[in-house]
């Protein structure tokens, strides 16, 4: 199943406008997203709890492998801030999917004004834990290569994700 399958891996800080990329790559190539938040909020709501070590990986994971079982171009959000971040895109690869690994990225200041500002139904977090998700994403991701990087800083302008396009072959 995994031959011809991308998945679209999207990294960064909360708040850094991943979930604005994965929706323009819906709305322009037709890239079918898990919304890890929303699956997190409706596990949490049914008393379920991340693992303690790799956190919601198994069930991000299904759910990648699920909608990648209906659509060639599937992306899903991570923050990088933790190891199971980095294995979900690991455990993708070595099962045969092509991973596209993108950082999202936003200075910091803009990103606690926007999660100030939220509407959306996102994992709630505190400034103090933003914050500390912002420095280790921020570090972790200077030891990975990227396929692609989107800095959302300022207004949202799709011309932005133009690389990532190609990339993909839209």
């Amino acid at each position: 199943m995994p031959g011809g399958i991308t998945v679209v891996v999207l990294y960064g800080p909360k708040a850094a406008g991943k979930s604005w990329v994965a929706e323009e790559l819906e709305r322009r190539a037709g890239v079918r997203h898990v919304d890890v938040d929303r699956m997190v909020l409706e596990l949490s709501s049914r008393g379920r709890r991340p693992d303690p070590e790799q956190g919601w990986l198994e069930e991000v994971e299904a759910e990648v492998r699920r909608l990648a079982s209906e659509h060639a171009l599937v992306s899903v959000e991570a923050t990088g801030a933790w190891d199971s971040d980095w294995t979900l895109a690991d455990r993708l690869a070595a099962a045969g999917f092509r991973v596209v690994s993108v950082w999202v990225t936003a200075p910091l200041d803009v990103t606690l004004d926007r999660l100030t500002h939220r509407r959306s139904l996102k994992v709630p977090v505190s400034v103090q834990e933003a914050r500390w998700i912002y420095a280790e994403a921020t570090r972790r991701a200077g030891t990975h290569p990227f396929t692609a990087v989107v800095d959302t800083a300022g207004a949202p302008e799709p011309s932005r994700l133009n690389e990532l396009l190609a990339v993909l072959g839209c």
